[in-house]
């Protein structure tokens, strides 16, 4: 893979993230159907899946109905349920995330993501991307210094919180998932997380 600035890493971080956070909606519909969407879901894309996009009633009955089965039903995005070995969700202050959120200076509206903790999947994707940024923005304006510390943490956090946890429910997600948005959406932020983290080192 070919190495991505920050700009670059930021940008599918997010994708990633609003993939994994949320339901699909008009605007991310676009976004889906756009250059970025269409290189990292080739399989999806190659589907007649992709049809279904184009009426709303369609794409609820068949990607959202999966979105709720892979994150709400039937599977569990959480760090906290993965790591935990009673399997729970930990919600409260003591969430490693959560210190580490607080560590860095991060505020998570919980309420917004629809989440129950921070260690969401697609929070610990936000949080990236906003890592991601910074670095962009310490390199723009040369501190490359600061920059060098900034992807320090990025790798901290992909090697003690993301790459944890995220490849068993990714392996999970594309086993379970019910459509080819989904499958391939597991697979290409499986790759992504692997493929950074080893640009990263």
């Amino acid at each position: 893979m070919i190495a991505l600035n920050a700009a670059a890493r930021g940008r599918l971080y997010a994708f990633f993230s609003r993939l994994w956070v949320r339901e699909l909606d008009a605007a991310f519909v676009e976004v889906l159907q756009g250059p970025l969407g269409r290189e990292l879901l080739p399989d999806f894309w190659a589907s007649d899946e992709r049809k279904l996009l184009e009426r709303e009633a369609d794409r609820q009955a068949a990607f959202d109905a999966d979105f709720v089965h892979l994150t709400v039903v039937n599977l569990v995005p959480y760090e906290s349920f993965f790591r935990r070995e009673d399997g729970m969700v930990e919600s409260g202050a003591v969430n490693p995330v959560a210190t580490f959120l607080r560590t860095y200076g991060f505020e998570v509206d919980l309420a917004s993501a629809r989440s129950l903790a921070p260690d969401h999947l697609g929070i610990e994707l936000e949080v990236q991307s906003v890592l991601c940024d910074k670095e962009r923005e310490a390199v723009e304006e040369g501190r490359d210094r600061y920059a060098g510390v900034v992807r320090g943490v990025e790798r901290d956090f992909l090697a003690q919180h993301l790459l944890t946890w995220a490849p068993v429910y990714l392996f999970a997600a594309r086993r379970n998932a019910r459509t080819a948005l989904y499958r391939d959406a597991a697979d290409a932020t499986l790759q992504f997380l692997h493929a950074d983290f080893g640009g990263l080192e």
